[in-house]
């Protein structure tokens, strides 16, 4: 296992989950929620919309602690877990450039790091 690897794989999801929560604040989130719907004048509805943006980065973080708790030897990689993590993203940068139609970036980000990851089990 390449712990190389895994940790290029932490680093771009590490300012894959930044991007994610400053620039989509920036550019989506915060124009959305400016907006005047019947669901957005609730501000129930707003807080969960604000919350589910925002609890994406920290889960994205949260693998990334894993994949660098694994490559710094703190703790033993399940291989099976590693292989997940890399089947899902990889699945989920094919669902971005499928829904898309390859015009978001996001697909590219999502699926390197899930090369990456998987690649780490064999090197």
């Amino acid at each position: 296992m390449s712990g190389t690897l895994l940790f290029i794989a932490a680093g771009i999801i590490v300012i894959l989950a930044l991007f994610h929560s400053i620039a989509g604040q920036k550019a989506l989130i915060g124009p959305l929620l400016k907006e005047n719907t019947e669901i957005l004048s609730d501000p129930t509805w707003r807080a969960i919309i604000y919350f589910g943006w925002h609890s994406t980065t920290a889960l994205l973080l949260l693998i990334a602690l894993y994949l660098a708790l694994v490559a710094g030897d703190f703790t033993n990689g399940n291989d099976i877990l590693l292989a997940a993590i890399a089947v899902t993203f990889v699945c989920l940068g094919t669902a971005n450039a499928v829904l898309a139609k390859f015009k978001h970036p996001g697909w590219i980000i999502l699926s390197s790091v899930g090369i990456v990851t998987f690649t780490a089990l064999y090197i």
